[in-house]
C-alpha cells in the first residue's frame, strides 16, 4: 500500500457519502418534468450524441485554436452580458455548493434547458457564435481549403438549421457543437447565481464541445509510473529495503539514511542505478500491449532543474524523462508530466518526496515551482507524445483556495508562454479530494474566471476507497454505489482522474463469493464511472511491492484478469 495510506483518511467518508446522496434528489427531480420537456431535451442531445458518436472530430479535420477562441470569447461575454441584462442591478453572486438538490441534470440534457428563460435571447448567442466563426475562418484564410462548400454555406446562415434537415456529415456536427456551446453558455451564465451544480454542468458541457473542436487526442486510458523519479516504499521497496530503515516512509529521509551510510557519491551512484533499470521499454511495451494509451511520469522538482533548499535529492535527470518519451513516442502512447515533488512540498506527506510534521504551507516555494514548469514546456514544446502537464500533486488542504488557485492561474500562463499551446497541451490542476472540490470551483471561477480564460484545463481527482476507518466498514455493494455516484461528480467539471487503484478492503472482498469475482465487479464500476472524466484516467501503479494489497499492482491486476481493458 503505498506510504500515504496512514493519513488520516481522505475523508470521502460519512460526509462524503452523504454529499453524494444527494445525487440520488436529483435523479427524482428530473422524472418531475413534464414528457413534454424531456422529448424536447432528448431530441436535440440525441442529434448532437450521435453526431459525434459517427464522426467525432470534423471529418474535414479540426478548426485552428485561433478561431475556436474568437467563437468562444464572443459566446462568453454575449451570454454573461445577457445574463447581467436580466439581472439588471442584482449582482452575480456564486452559491456555495456543487450538489444542490436541483444540480444533478444530466449534461447531454443542458443544451435544451440552457435557453429556458429566454429561447429567443439564447438563439441570439447562437447566431453570433456561428457569425464569429464565419468571419474568423475567413480572417484565418482556412474556408474554403478545409471545410468544403456545404459547411461554409451553412455558417454563412443567419440562424442555424432546424435538427432533422439534410445536411453533410461535417456540418452536422460543427453546427451542432457551436450551437451546444452556446446554449450551455447562456445556460451557465443565467443559473451560475442560483443553482452553482446546474451551472458547473454547463460549463463542464461548454468546455467539452470547445475542445472537441480542435483536440485530437482520445482520453487518457493510462497508468501510473510512480517509484521511479520520486521514490515511495512501495513501488521502490527494494531501495527502501536495502538501504533504509523503518524509519525510513519517503525519499528524503532515505537518501539522508543513504548519505550517512554510504556517501554521497554512492548515494547518487545507486540512484542512478535505479532510474536506469526501474523501467525498460520492455515496461513501455506491456503497457501498450495491454490495452493503454498513456503513462502519467510522477517525478520531484529535483529531476528537472537539480536539489535546492538544503533537500538532500540526487538530480537532475531529465535524460531519465528524454528516454521515456522516446519510447512513448515510438510505442504511440501519451505522456502526462507530473510535477509529484514541488519544491518545499505541496503537502506534509511522504509522495511529494518528504513526510513532515514540521511542515506549512509558506514553504512550498512557488516561483521555484513555476520555474520548474517553464524547464520542462520550453525542453518537450512540440513532443508529439507529450500531451499534458500536471503542475503539482495533491496539495495539502491547508493552503488556502486562493493561494492555490492564483498558483494555478500563473502555472498554466508559464507553461503556455513557454510555448506548450492548448491545442496540443493539457494542463491538469490537482484537486486531489472531493470534499475540496466545491472550493476549489468556486475560487477558480469566481476570481480567475479560470476555464474561460484558460483553455484546456482539466482538475485532477484521486478516488481511493481504502484510506481512512469508514472506508473499511463498508460491504461491498456500497462500494459499487460510491464508484458508479463519482460519474456525477466527473460530469459536472473537467477533469482527469489522476490515481485510482482495485485496493478493495477484506471486509468487501468477503462478501464475494469469489475474491476474483468481487475485484473484478469494483474494477468494471471504476471503469464505467471514471470514463465519464473529460481528459480520462490513470491507474495507481505499474507495479507495487509484493507485499502490499494487489490491487495496487496494474501487472497483478491484468494477470488475474481482475482488470480488463477493452
Amino acid at each position: 500500500m503505498r506510504c500515504r495510506c496512514l493519513r488520516s483518511g481522505s475523508a470521502t467518508g460519512a460526509a462524503g457519502a452523504e454529499a453524494r446522496e444527494r445525487g440520488e434528489r436529483g435523479e427524482r427531480g428530473e422524472r418531475s418534468r413534464s414528457p413534454c420537456q424531456r422529448r424536447e431535451r432528448q431530441e436535440f442531445c440525441q442529434h448532437c450524441s450521435k453526431a459525434d458518436a459517427e464522426h467525432g472530430p470534423l471529418s474535414d479535420g479540426l478548426l485552428p485554436f485561433a478561431v475556436c477562441q474568437a467563437v468562444t470569447t464572443a459566446v462568453w461575454t454575449a451570454a454573461r452580458k445577457q445574463a447581467e441584462s436580466a439581472h439588471r442591478d442584482v449582482a452575480l453572486r456564486f452559491p456555495l455548493s456543487l450538489g444542490s438538490e436541483a444540480s444533478q441534470t444530466q449534461p447531454d440534457e443542458l443544451c435544451v434547458e440552457a435557453a429556458g428563460a429566454s429561447l429567443e435571447a439564447a438563439e441570439e448567442v447562437v447566431s453570433l457564435a456561428l457569425s464569429t466563426l464565419t468571419t474568423a475562418l475567413k480572417e484565418s484564410g482556412w474556408e474554403a481549403e478545409r471545410l468544403g462548400a456545404a459547411v461554409c454555406a451553412a455558417l454563412r446562415r443567419s440562424r442555424p438549421r432546424p435538427i432533422g434537415g439534410s445536411a453533410c456529415p461535417a456540418e452536422d456536427v460543427l453546427v451542432a457543437r457551436v450551437r451546444t456551446m452556446s446554449l450551455c453558455a447562456v445556460a451557465y451564465w443565467r443559473q451560475v447565481s442560483q443553482d452553482l451544480g446546474k451551472a458547473a454542468a454547463s460549463l463542464a458541457r461548454y468546455l467539452e464541445q470547445h475542445r472537441r473542436l480542435y483536440w485530437r487526442r482520445p482520453p487518457y486510458r493510462g497508468v501510473n509510473l510512480g517509484g521511479w523519479l520520486l521514490l515511495e516504499p512501495g513501488p521502490s521497496h527494494e531501495l527502501f529495503q536495502l538501504h533504509g530503515t523503518n524509519a525510513n516512509r519517503c525519499e528524503w529521509s532515505l537518501l539522508r539514511t543513504m548519505r550517512e551510510r554510504l556517501g554521497a557519491e554512492k548515494t547518487t551512484e545507486v540512484l542512478h542505478a535505479h532510474r536506469s533499470t526501474f523501467l525498460t521499454e520492455e515496461d513501455f511495451r506491456q503497457i501498450r500491449a495491454r490495452g493503454f494509451n498513456a503513462v502519467r511520469i510522477p517525478f520531484g522538482y529535483w529531476v528537472v532543474c537539480g536539489a535546492s533548499g538544503g533537500d538532500p535529492y540526487v538530480g537532475p535527470g531529465l535524460e531519465f524523462l528524454d528516454r521515456a518519451l522516446t519510447w512513448c513516442r515510438q510505442l504511440g502512447l501519451q505522456a502526462l508530466l507530473d510535477l509529484h515533488g514541488a519544491p518545499g512540498g505541496e503537502s506534509a506527506e511522504a509522495p511529494c518526496g518528504r513526510e513532515s510534521s514540521k511542515w506549512r504551507w509558506q514553504l512550498w516555494r512557488f516561483d521555484e515551482s513555476l520555474e520548474a514548469l517553464r524547464i520542462l514546456a520550453q525542453r518537450y514544446k512540440g513532443h508529439p507524445a507529450v500531451t499534458g502537464i500536471s503542475v503539482c500533486n495533491e496539495p495539502s488542504e491547508k493552503v488556502p483556495a486562493e493561494v492555490l488557485c492564483k498558483f494555478y492561474d500563473q502555472a498554466v500562463r508559464a507553461i503556455r508562454t513557454a510555448g506548450m499551446p492548448p491545442e496540443e497541451v493539457s494542463i491538469v490542476l490537482p484537486i486531489y479530494r472531493t470534499e475540496r472540490l466545491d472550493e476549489i470551483w468556486r475560487v477558480w471561477s469566481k476570481t480567475f474566471d479560470g476555464f474561460a480564460r484558460h483553455a484546456n484545463v482539466a482538475f485532477d481527482l484521486h478516488l481511493y476507497h481504502c484510506f481512512g476507518a469508514w472506508w473499511h466498514r463498508q460491504g461491498l455493494g456500497s462500494h459499487l454505489r460510491m464508484a458508479k455516484r463519482d460519474r456525477k461528480i466527473l460530469r459536472r467539471v473537467p477533469a482527469v482522474v489522476g490515481e485510482w487503484s482495485l485496493a478493495l478492503p477484506q471486509k468487501a472482498v468477503a462478501q464475494a463469493d469469489h475474491e476474483d469475482q468481487a475485484y473484478k465487479a469494483f474494477a468494471s464500476a471504476q471503469l464505467q464511472a471514471y470514463s465519464h472524466a473529460s481528459h480520462g484516467w490513470f491507474f495507481w501503479n505499474w507495479c507495487d511491492s509484493p507485499e502490499h494489497h494487489p490491487g495496487w499492482d496494474a501487472r497483478t491486476c491484468l494477470k488475474r484478469q481482475w482488470l480488463e481493458l477493452e
